[in-house]
């Protein structure tokens, strides 16, 4: 019979702990190539702008701004963007999934794998026709703690994935490698303030 030791299961990562998580370059390096650049996208939930600059040093279009509710509005015209795009906090995950949704626009969301499961999850997705993007590492976030590592490994405790609903891949669930020729940027480089101007 297989069966886990009580300290091992102490060691597990407590789901509370993981909701400071931002997105590093690779997580969007793993999509990018799927992603037309001539859309605008919305970055829900801005946070530190990780992302949107990870977005930007690829020459993407991205709007987003960390004072925006995105529960409370879609800011600005709905035909300023055109697809949304977002790394959502772990805490209360499925009711951004569920806003998104609501906003009846494309998505893209990196999402724990588990949270694919469940009664609630079922709920949501039982009438979508989502397709999953599956990266081969698991995506080390950025943390408080650990803000920035010059040597990108794999360390995360969980699996992660894009979800997405009305990009039009070619399959159901795609597997995919950073690019042969992925270089990570530069802290400096990463890590700016952007300063132009988004359309709100």
């Amino acid at each position: 019979m297989w069966y886990i030791e009580s300290t091992a299961i102490m060691k597990l990562p407590k789901l509370s702990n993981f909701n400071e998580l931002y997105t590093p370059p690779e997580g969007f390096a793993y999509i990018k190539n799927l992603l037309p650049k001539e859309w605008v996208y919305w970055e829900m939930c801005y946070g530190k702008w990780h992302l949107a600059n990870a977005m930007r040093l690829e020459w993407f279009n991205v709007i987003g701004d960390s004072t925006w509710d995105c529960f409370h509005s879609n800011h600005g015209n709905w035909k300023d963007y055109d697809y949304i795009i977002t790394n959502p906090p772990y805490k209360n995950n499925k009711d951004f999934i569920k806003r998104a949704i609501e906003l009846w626009k494309p998505f893209a969301l990196l999402i724990r794998l588990e949270h694919m499961w469940g009664v609630e999850a079922f709920n949501i997705f039982k009438d979508l026709d989502i397709q999953l993007v599956i990266p081969k590492k698991r995506i080390n976030f950025i943390t408080p703690k650990t803000y920035w590592q010059t040597k990108w490994k794999s360390s995360a405790s969980f699996h992660t994935i894009w979800l997405t609903w009305w990009f039009n891949l070619k399959k159901q669930i795609t597997y995919v490698d950073l690019p042969d020729n992925y270089e990570r940027p530069s802290e400096k480089d990463f890590n700016y303030e952007y300063e132009g101007e988004d359309i709100k």
